[in-house]
């Protein structure tokens, strides 16, 4: 028999590849029992987790920011990886080393073939919840700009067919829509 001395996150990477007959760990975070993102975030770092971060000022990354000061935590240390990268790349890297990473529906589910262990573990969550806006600059201020067609493209963003399109967006090659109906439109004041 070959002992391993290895990490919580690093056994069950160990085991889910065949490499060994058995694992003992103390410490896998376990968030699908917690009701709350904000208490799995908490279990993620209470436990050292491997968590992926995008750490690139986006609108995923400052959601899941604020989840983290929500839960009272400033997330740091080696389980905390900021990556730098878009979505989808993290996500795979997420499956491939045994980690948590706050994805949209969209990629999970466009990437979800080549996943072999990531599951959804929270869904509905309010604090989850990220909506995109349609905006447009200031037509007073940047003069240059196409405002007509901007105004354009926003109303019908919010029009019954927009909305149609992004309801059913995904559905066909997925079998669910990737992006839910709801948006909200205003003019950049900058």
């Amino acid at each position: 028999m070959i002992w391993f001395k290895k990490g919580s996150g690093a056994s069950l990477a160990f085991m889910k590849t065949g490499k060994c007959d058995v694992i003992m760990v103390h410490a896998p975070a376990g968030i699908a029992k917690t009701t709350t993102a904000k208490g799995a975030y908490a279990m993620i770092a209470r436990t050292g987790a491997k968590f992926f971060s995008r750490g690139d000022n986006s609108g995923t990354n400052k959601r899941e920011l604020k989840i983290w000061h929500l839960a009272g935590i400033k997330p740091a240390g080696s389980w905390y990886i900021v990556t730098h990268a878009f979505m989808g790349p993290i996500l795979i890297r997420a499956d491939k080393e045994t980690g948590y990473f706050m994805t949209d529906n969209s990629t999970y589910y466009m990437k979800k073939s080549k996943l072999k262990h990531v599951v959804l573990l929270f869904k509905g969550d309010p604090l989850l919840v990220n909506v995109y806006h349609a905006l447009m600059p200031n037509p007073e201020k940047y003069s240059e700009r196409n405002t007509k067609l901007a105004r354009r493209f926003i109303s019908f963003v919010a029009s019954e067919e927009g909305q149609s399109i992004i309801r059913t967006h995904g559905v066909k090659k997925y079998g669910r829509p990737l992006y839910q109906d709801a948006v909200a439109a205003k003019k950049l004041e900058n």
